[in-house]
């Protein structure tokens, strides 16, 4: 008696018609273990007759329940532990099947005139699991290793044997035939040396490189979730020698979506993002409380074909919002962002607005027919040298854009008010800081007056967002061009533009009167550290491949950013991961006074008075001085940083 051939268990995973096959295979196997057990129990017994009447009560016991429990159905590719036990279970239910129907045959379907009849159907069962898991894991085993030696399977190397990198490494065997796994890295000293489904744990993520190159490693997928940003940064800083590509295995949180159904695999492997390196979790506020604040609401959004205002919109319409108004001066980003919501195929009615919130009639005409009952005023200039070499247009479109959204908003009875504000504006030196920071004392001033519902958010940097600091960086380096950083030591505080658009949305949604928003960012991030690993998550090679070059402090550029003034600070309160603080008090009739003179300089580009008048306003406000074309005053040299090995803090 042989085991059929090998070849016969790959035509049943390829043949046009795998259930035929299968099924002729089990057939045999169900009769070779009856066999078998028939010679295991009365080879060396003297016996009458043929085995050949309990072979086919076998066969037919063991075929209605074959196709009873749908075993042909089977899958003998990806045969796991639940399938076995499927066929165990099958196993046991044999034996009684086949006795019931030797029972009620008469001779020669009886083992009456045997002498051990009982040991049949002990011994029946043992050899068609064996020869049933045998096959199913066979076949499993072959198409693994077909896959393994496949010349174009593109190599991959895990780190992290967790139980998360054992999840993958199962995915990625079981479904990705065009990868090939050659092991995995730990640091667990007690791991290194083992295998886990056939895969060596090969040795530390310090051996990393030389694994790598000696196993002609094609890409690293970093496969621990719970990894601490400070970790994440040393295994990016030890892959760097490999010039290979690094993916991620994301959080739990975000493999649980409903996309994902759940499971681990290589389509839900990511590139590394900076998010991934923020000395912090990503903050997720509370979405029950914003949803009830939003839901069946009309909703204008200022400034809404930008970066902060788009991903507003974006989750405005998620939450349930009745009519939303994407108010903008630039009709190509309004455009965009209404077809990208158009297509989300939700009930809100998207209705695009293009309007200057400097232009206060227009402004009218939209709160007269549309009676927003939400309002969220993102739009702004934002860049700091720009500003500085056009005060001007800070003070048009910050201040007096703000108070015309402001004042419309009270004549209009809006029940919400949220203004997008700014780090810059704590302790402002430069004029965008100061303009936004003449914004909040707008809002403070109206909120306590009249006793709406007006707040302020402010901002730290915000990663990804148009013209900021990550976006000029990755230009900068998709073109092989140097990485420019103003000064090695400057640090800022970063946020994603979902934390920013949350923190929006929480904070008008439990309201104030003219208080400021403020989300607890962690500690500050180098921008130097920044540029060395968007050149590493690009796979390149800090000052190597990219350089990376000092240029000199701009105008109006501080070395670091609070968020919180210190009169703020002593008063605020922490709410989970936010902060709400109340600004100073303000005289509304003053602030109304020194505005119009602002008014009156802007129109006349008088920036000695505007400068002046906001002294007045600010007492704090300090101004760095350029040239006269607002560049920085720096000896004109570039320095180039040297290579930083390891982790930087």
């Amino acid at each position: 008696m042989t085991i059929p051939d090998l070849n016969i268990f790959r035509l049943a995973i390829r043949h046009p018609r795998p259930d035929a096959i299968k099924i002729l295979i089990d057939t045999g196997l169900i009769v070779i273990a009856a066999g078998a057990a028939w010679a295991v129990s009365f080879g060396q017994v003297p016996y009458p007759g043929s085995p050949l009447p309990f072979v086919s009560v076998v066969l037919c016991a063991r075929l209605i329940i074959y196709f009873g429990m749908r075993l042909h159905r089977m899958t003998w590719i990806h045969v796991s532990r639940h399938d076995v036990l499927r066929l165990a279970i099958s196993a046991v239910l044999g034996p009684p099947l086949i006795a019931f129907i030797l029972a009620i045959l008469p001779p020669p379907f009886t083992l009456r005139a045997l002498v051990r009849p009982g040991l049949i159907l002990l011994t029946e069962p043992a050899f068609y699991l064996l020869l049933f898991s045998a096959a199913r894991i066979t076949v499993r085993g072959m198409s693994q290793s077909s896959h393994r030696h496949q010349e174009q399977a593109h190599r991959v190397l895990i780190v992290g044997a967790g139980a998360a990198g054992r999840a993958l490494a199962f995915q990625i065997q079981e479904q990705e035939p065009n990868y090939q796994i050659v092991g995995l890295v730990d640091d667990d000293a007690r791991k290194q040396g083992r295998s886990i489904r056939g895969l060596r744990i090969l040795g530390s993520t310090a051996e990393l490189p030389r694994i790598a190159s000696d196993l002609k490693v094609e890409e690293i997928v970093i496969a621990i979730p719970t990894l601490k940003p400070e970790c994440l940064r040393e295994i990016l800083a030890i892959c760097e020698p490999t010039h290979l590509p690094v993916r991620l295995l994301p959080p739990l949180s975000e493999l649980m979506g409903a996309h994902l159904k759940g499971k681990v695999g290589r389509t839900s492997l990511r590139e590394v993002r900076m998010e991934d390196l923020l000395p912090r979790a990503e903050v997720n506020l509370e979405p029950e409380i914003v949803s009830r604040y939003l839901e069946g609401s009309s909703v204008l959004v200022t400034g809404g074909g930008g970066s902060i205002g788009g991903e507003l919109c974006r989750q405005m319409v998620a939450a349930g919002t009745r009519r939303l108004l994407v108010l903008g001066r630039g009709e190509n980003s309004v455009f965009e962002m209404v077809q990208e919501l158009e297509e989300l195929n939700s009930s809100c009615e998207i209705i695009p607005v293009i309007c200057d919130v400097r232009d206060r009639p227009s402004l009218q005409r939209v709160f007269k027919r549309f009676t927003p009952e939400v309002v969220v005023h993102a739009a702004a200039h934002k860049h700091v040298p720009l500003m500085e070499q056009y005060p001007s247009e800070a003070i048009k479109n910050n201040v007096l854009g703000t108070l015309n959204m402001v004042e419309l908003s009270l004549d209009h009875k809006v029940e919400s008010f949220v203004m997008v504000s700014t780090d810059k504006a704590v302790d402002p030196c430069n004029m965008m800081g100061a303009s936004k920071r003449v914004c909040e004392m707008i809002v403070k001033a109206y909120a306590t007056q009249s006793g709406a519902n007006m707040v302020s958010v402010r901002f730290g940097n915000v990663l990804g967002s148009r013209g900021s600091v990550v976006p000029t960086m990755r230009r900068q380096i998709s073109r092989r061009l140097p990485v420019t950083i103003t000064d090695p030591d400057m640090v800022r505080f970063f946020m994603t533009i979902p934390e920013a658009v949350q923190l929006i949305l929480q904070a008008g949604a439990l309201g104030g009167q003219g208080e400021v928003f403020v989300l607890d960012m962690g500690r500050p991030v180098k921008i130097l550290d920044l540029a060395y690993d968007l050149i590493r998550l690009s796979g390149l090679v800090p000052n190597q491949d990219i350089p990376i070059r000092i240029i000199g402090r701009r105008p109006g550029e501080k070395m670091h950013e609070d968020i919180l003034t210190s009169a703020e600070a002593s008063g605020a309160k922490k709410h989970g991961p936010f902060y709400m603080a109340t600004s100073r008090h303000v005289v509304l009739a003053e602030l109304l006074e020194q505005i119009e003179i602002l008014r009156v300089a802007s129109q006349q580009g008088d920036d000695a008075t505007i400068v002046s008048t906001i002294q007045k306003l600010i007492p704090e406000f300090y101004r760095t001085v350029g040239d006269q074309n607002g560049n920085a005053q720096s000896n004109g040299t570039q320095l180039e940083i040297p290579i930083r090995e390891g982790t930087r803090n």
